[in-house]
């Protein structure tokens, strides 16, 4: 058996631990519709499946709406529900449901991903960070980088490269200007050839 050991009210939430130290975040209605209270006590499978048709809905709601105001990577929906304190069995239920749906798909997201942020003139290293961030496996990410690698990271990298010489060439320090340009491309998430050969090019232009 399990047992509601406290239970705590901070607004329009309510935190239930039990004798075991896990603590479940629940509304008032579940609450009371369950006739919840401290030092009750449920069969394990009983408690369980109780949180799991509590949450279940809220957190599908939530993870929908995430989605409809841009796309989403499967590891942001599972950090985000997470955080809202939903349980991973919870947050599992409505991921696997997101993928039946075909309302996420990673490595859809991570291609969009890496062809705006280079539309926008960035570099692969700094495009594999933002994707490790928002959860995205090494694999999808190598495997879509790699089929999207062109001309596009040279392209990428002489644009941003005309742009930073516009900014520092009234220094007037040849030497300086295209250390200053290498260096912002490299921040950029770029090699330092990439950003070198493109610093090169821009400055002969």
């Amino acid at each position: 058996m399990v047992i509601i050991q406290e239970i705590s009210r901070n607004r329009s939430r309510v935190s239930v631990r039990l004798d075991n130290g896990e603590l479940f975040w629940l509304t008032p209605s579940d609450i009371s519709a369950d006739g919840c209270y401290e030092g009750k006590e449920y069969d394990p499978e009983t408690f369980y499946q109780w949180i799991r048709i509590c949450q279940y809905p809220r957190a599908l709601n939530h993870a929908v709406s995430m989605l409809a105001r841009r796309p989403c990577s499967t590891g942001e929906i599972r950090r985000r529900l997470v955080l809202r304190h939903f349980t991973e069995e919870v947050a599992d239920l409505v991921l696997y449901k997101l993928e039946k749906e075909n309302l996420i798909d990673d490595v859809s997201f991570c291609e969009q991903w890496i062809h705006f942020r280079q539309q926008r003139g960035y570099g692969p290293s700094l495009i594999r960070r933002e994707l490790k961030y928002k959860g995205v496996s090494d694999d999808i990410i190598e495997t879509c980088i790699d089929s999207q690698a062109s001309s596009d990271d040279t392209s990428g990298a002489l644009l941003l490269a005309r742009k930073a010489w516009k900014k520092y060439r009234s220094n007037g320090d040849p030497y300086k200007n295209r250390q200053k340009v290498i260096q912002f491309l490299v921040r950029k998430g770029y090699d330092w050839s990439t950003a070198r050969s493109a610093a090169e090019t821009a400055e002969k232009e």
